[in-house]
């Protein structure tokens, strides 16, 4: 350590696979001088992955998606923290050609690349780190590990842990609207990844107190060990300069059941037999069997809406709905503050948004309360202008660098 090295401030151990939030979370640690080292699967700037970029140019039908790679960077303040590892990545990819399609087979081989990282991501050691930062689902063994050697445990949980399991039941409520899904749950205790990763952490933090709440109240949880530090948005997103078209309802996200799209669906009808003639439009992908409910004839699916597009939604959106069963927080909410939009979303859509003030709260599964707090906001315009208003000024204190203060402070204080 050196002499000018801050005293008993905690230092990571980062794992994550993929490129999460543009690799937030270690850079964020690597800027507060707190970042052991970042252990990931791949990127296009470091170890192996630099080398398959540099291929692509030889790889004929694979090259777009070597190129592709290439994107994935970590920035460049990260790349002497950053380890990555081949072998089980292309061990991983050779058995997955024999699984294209079967979706069981291929949750499977996921577990099974993460517990191969984590085996040689531990092999790797942990240098002078205190703690481990990992996320939800990805190297169970390593916080196992680490655990075992006296390092405190983080986690990051991005999502209700009961999502699967809500989204079954709603499944079950409504199996026209989705197709059978194999059994996760199944899957994971042979792998012997059950509950995983509660009973292997020392602290979960969480982006919304609902995330919180379910780790409390289903999996049994103790509330001291919970630490909420919201998400946050891209800046730029206050510049939109808001463009309503009065009746105007925006939903972004996966038409499924799990973002409660089915009961968008039977909002606008009883909206329509009340006489209310909105414009509900659907961004996001949709599958077939969404597409085909009778009750979705009131909603315009736009399909995927590319990022560079999706602005002009927001910005001429009216009210911004998402009646989620399942969510962390999601980053849609905070955008469409930002884009001075009020919201109407549930608790369990992890939003930062409070019930009379920058939108409306409503219950889960509850479409007549959803229809009610749509044409409130879109009959009573005065209110609907005042919502926007302070959902602008409220999106003023999650931006992105704000989430990197909140989450510094609330990791340094995770010593004990």
């Amino acid at each position: 350590m050196s002499a000018t090295e801050p005293v008993n401030v905690p230092r990571f151990v980062v794992a994550q696979t993929g490129a999460r939030r543009s690799y937030a979370v270690p850079l964020i640690l690597e800027q507060a001088g707190m970042l052991e080292r970042f252990y990931t699967d791949v990127c296009g700037n470091v170890g192996w992955g630099k080398w398959l970029v540099r291929l692509a140019r030889f790889a004929g039908g694979m090259g777009g998606k070597l190129r592709g790679l290439a994107n994935r960077r970590v920035p460049a303040a990260l790349v002497e923290h950053t380890v990555t590892f081949a072998w089980p990545n292309i061990d991983w990819a050779i058995r997955s050609l024999g699984a294209l399609r079967d979706p069981t087979q291929r949750f499977r081989l996921k577990l099974r690349l993460f517990t191969e990282l984590s085996k040689a991501a531990a092999g790797r050691g942990f240098g002078r780190a205190t703690h481990l930062y990992g996320m939800l689902g990805e190297f169970t063994p390593l916080m196992r590990a680490a655990r075992a050697r006296g390092i405190k445990v983080v986690s990051e949980i991005y999502i209700l842990m009961s999502s699967q399991r809500l989204q079954e039941e709603e499944r079950q409520r409504f199996p026209e609207w989705e197709r059978v899904a194999p059994d996760w749950d199944g899957v994971t205790r042979a792998a012997g990844w059950e509950g995983a990763p509660v009973g292997d952490c020392d602290y979960y933090l969480c982006p919304s107190e609902a995330v919180a709440a379910d780790l409390v109240e289903r999996w049994g949880v103790a509330a001291s060990a919970t630490v909420v530090v919201p998400y946050g948005m891209n800046a730029s997103w206050l510049e939109l300069e808001p463009r309503p078209c009065p009746g105007r309802i925006l939903f972004v996200g996966t038409a499924d059941l799990r973002k409660g799209i089915h009961y968008l669906a039977m909002a606008a009808e009883e909206l329509a037999k009340r006489g209310r003639r909105y414009e509900f439009r659907v961004a996001g992908n949709v599958s077939t069997e969404v597409l085909r409910q009778p009750a979705c004839a009131h909603l315009s699916f736009l399909g995927r809406v590319p990022r560079d597009r999706i602005r002009d939604e927001f910005q001429m959106a009216d009210v911004f709905v998402l009646p989620s069963l399942a969510e962390g927080s999601a980053e849609v909410t905070y955008e469409a503050l930002a884009s001075g939009v009020p919201l109407v979303v549930t608790k369990a859509a992890g939003s930062v948004a409070r019930d009379g003030v920058e939108g409306r709260i409503i219950p889960e599964r509850d479409p007549v309360a959803l229809a009610d707090a749509i044409e409130q906001l879109v009959e009573d315009r005065t209110l609907r202008d005042q919502l926007g208003q302070a959902a602008r000024r409220r999106a003023r204190e999650f931006t992105w660098e704000q989430y990197g203060t909140r989450l510094v402070a609330a990791l340094q204080n995770m010593r004990s």
